[in-house]
């Protein structure tokens, strides 16, 4: 009696378990379809993600920071009416550049300690260009249409307010201006760069 209801179960399980396996283990044309939709979102998705992100800003300021000699830390200042930032896959990183619009910028070139005065002074560069661009991974920057100043300035802080031009040391215009933040201090070079010695 006990082995026929065994025999019994086993009769009605074992087709029941045959069903069920042919149901989640056999792909139907519907699971076909539902995996080809998932292929195509998936390579639409990769697509979309190398493509570009950009930001458009207003008023933007960038303050770079590096030491001299160890002993001072000088400072750079870039400000620019409009900026474009652009975020562009590469790899497992991103490229950040940002194209840059009506800019300024003051770079601190020496900083200088009188003792016997007990005195505070600072050489520094001050150039406007019409546009220009800031690599943000390599540090680098570029600019175009360059008029460019020397000063010798009060204190150790760049200025706050202008400055005037007829204060300025040196005056005089580029085709371009390049500097990189590579080791410990900036490389910075003019292309064309015609000057005029304004003060001694």
């Amino acid at each position: 009696m006990f082995k026929n209801r065994i025999l019994l179960t086993c009769a009605l399980l074992v087709p029941l378990l045959g069903l069920w396996i042919y149901q989640t283990g056999v792909p139907k044309a519907k699971d076909h379809e539902c995996y080809q939709t998932m292929v195509e979102n998936k390579q639409v998705a990769s697509s979309l993600s190398k493509a570009p992100t950009n930001q458009e800003r207003k008023q933007v300021r960038k303050d770079i920071w590096f030491s001299q000699d160890g002993t001072s830390r000088l400072h750079y200042q870039i400000t620019s009416k409009d900026s474009l930032l652009t975020l562009t896959p590469a790899g497992n990183r991103f490229e950040v550049v940002e194209s840059l619009k009506g800019i300024s910028c003051w770079m601190q070139d020496k900083l200088v300690r009188d003792e016997k005065k007990d005195t505070l002074s600072q050489q520094a560069r001050y150039f406007e260009a019409d546009s220009g661009i800031y690599r943000h991974t390599t540090q680098e920057f570029t600019a175009e249409g360059i008029s460019l100043s020397l000063f010798k300035l009060a204190g150790h802080n760049l200025p706050v307010k202008p400055v005037k031009q007829s204060d300025a040391i040196l005056r005089g215009v580029a085709e371009g201006i390049s500097f990189y933040f590579g080791g410990k201090t900036p490389k910075f070079q003019a292309k064309e760069f015609q000057a005029k010695m304004v003060k001694e």
